[in-house]
């Protein structure tokens, strides 16, 4: 009997040890085909990634695109914004409407249609549609571009946080860079004269901040506040007196419809004319820096992205600013006045010259005629 007691406990722990080799195997097996799915789960969801460039969304929105200006610069803010929505393959999930309509009483019914007819958003492109969309509208979110001053004229309460249905990208004049431009290309100039209409507030904002940023870099400003013909003839006769090396003109719709008395007394005086846009550039100023309003527009659409497909709310988006500028100088302008630039500003500007016109179409001479080869035959 004893000597089956070893035998017995052998037995048992043969058939122990044998079972423990079992479970390990099957163990190391379930954890090879588990490390194996994952391996081929996690090169899947590579692939798929790889594949899918960019989000596709399944969203459709009707946008509504109004714009009251007519000039290039507000052109390109609509181009601006297209191209950047095709880029992002967006426009197959927007249905645009859009409105150009310098008329104002016109504009303000076709907003009202726009919204009455469903538009999940506007953009709107100029002050005047900016402000009706947001006196028309306090849910539907508006989008601006073209606005100067959104928090001065009440669009927004604050650049930071504009709290209502309203945001968007501001054009507002690069002052600084304009006033900036003075010395880059006359280093040796000490004074400024800044003018500015007395009623328009952008204006207004805009003449104040350009004298400002003229103390900071050495230069005496004096500012004139026009109000009229009158006025605007006695601030240059002042100029005159005074001296003044150059002037200011800022974004002004006054200054801009009386742009030829100024042009005029610029030329006579051979005083030069730094600008608020490349349209008084154009007229006979000397220089101006200017932003880019395809940008606008391509910033103002990556902003109706983010608010349509990712959901960002319009009260907490802050209103952006684009700070690329582009120095430009009238070519012909510079050599009428005899401006010299230094060497050194040559790499910081663009000389802007007017478009040459196109040839004349020239049109082949007509056909001698039978009675003409006779004249001639005759006279020989």
């Amino acid at each position: 009997m004893k000597k089956r007691i070893p035998i017995v406990l052998l037995s048992i722990l043969l058939v122990i040890v044998i079972a423990g080799v079992a479970f390990l195997a099957v163990r190391m097996a379930v954890k090879s085909k588990n490390e194996k799915d994952n391996s081929i789960s996690t090169n899947d969801s590579v692939v798929s990634g790889a594949q899918v460039a960019e989000t596709i969304y399944s969203d459709h929105y009707k946008v509504g695109i109004v714009q009251t200006g007519l000039g290039s610069a507000s052109k390109d803010c609509y181009s601006g914004f297209m191209l950047e929505m095709d880029e992002r393959n967006l426009l197959g999930n927007i249905e645009v409407t859009y409105v150009v309509e310098d008329n104002e009483e016109v504009c303000r019914t076709k907003i009202k249609e726009l919204l009455d007819g469903g538009c999940d958003l506007l953009y709107t492109i100029g002050r005047f549609a900016s402000e009706t969309a947001a006196e028309l509208t306090k849910d539907k979110p508006v989008v601006f571009a073209a606005v100067n001053s959104p928090d001065v004229i009440g669009l927004v309460d604050s650049n930071e946080v504009p709290g209502g249905n309203v945001t968007g990208v501001s054009s507002y004049t690069p002052c600084f860079e304009q006033i900036d431009l003075i010395k880059t290309l006359m280093p040796k100039a000490k004074t400024v004269a800044s003018l500015y209409s007395g009623t328009d507030p952008d204006a207004v904002e805009q003449g104040i901040v350009a004298a400002r940023e003229a103390e900071n870099i050495g230069l005496t400003c004096t500012q004139y506040t026009i109000d009229d013909k009158d006025s605007l003839d006695s601030a240059l006769d002042k100029i005159k007196e005074a001296k003044t090396e150059t002037i200011y003109v800022p974004v002004d719709k006054f200054l801009y419809a009386n742009i030829d008395t100024l042009i005029t007394f610029s030329h006579e005086n051979k005083i030069p004319i730094f600008c608020g846009d490349e349209t008084i550039l154009a007229q006979g100023a000397l220089a101006t820096s200017v932003i880019s309003y395809e940008s606008i527009g391509r910033k103002a659409a990556d902003m109706v992205h983010d608010i349509l497909f990712e959901h960002v709310k319009t009260s907490t988006l802050p209103v952006a600013y684009k700070h690329d500028c582009t120095n430009m100088v009238n070519a012909e302008i510079r050599d009428k006045l005899g401006i010299e630039i230094p060497a050194t500003a040559l790499g910081e500007v663009e000389m802007w010259t007017k478009p040459t016109e196109p040839p004349a179409e020239t049109k082949p001479a007509p056909a001698a005629t039978k009675a003409d080869e006779a004249a001639e035959s005759k006279a020989e």
